[in-house]
């Protein structure tokens, strides 16, 4: 294999890689939902780990096969953690900021309908 070819495949596995960052969300929400922050080893946790790293498997073998990949080399997995680090370091941000948006206009309608829940009671209760 050539040079050419090996910056090639260096440039999609960097591609995997912020893939695999954005193909991490939906466990870390799950991860938040279930109560399972970093650090701690609940079950659920580990498992939904689990899950990733073989989705993220599904996926580095899926690449490997469609733009026909050489046999294991070491610049891949540099390609793979380098495309991670590259999301984690900017499009994580721009995701967890619109998460953070999104999360807080919920938790403002769900303020604003428990006020007019409680103030229709004390009309309901007042007519009775």
């Amino acid at each position: 294999m050539d040079t050419k070819n090996q910056f090639t495949v260096f440039c999609i596995c960097i591609a995997v890689g912020l893939l695999g960052g954005i193909l991490y969300e939906p466990f870390a929400f799950l991860r938040m939902i279930f109560g399972c922050p970093r650090g701690k080893s609940r079950p659920v946790g580990i498992a939904l780990d689990i899950a990733f790293f073989a989705a993220f498997t599904v996926c580095t073998v899926f690449a490997g096969y469609l733009f026909r990949f050489p046999d294991f080399r070491v610049y891949m997995w540099i390609g793979y953690a380098l495309g991670g680090i590259i999301y984690l370091k900017s499009l994580h941000r721009i995701v967890a900021f619109f998460g953070n948006v999104c999360y807080n206009k919920i938790t403002k309608l769900a303020k604003k309908a428990r006020k007019r829940e409680k103030t229709l009671k004390k009309e309901v209760e007042k007519r009775v």
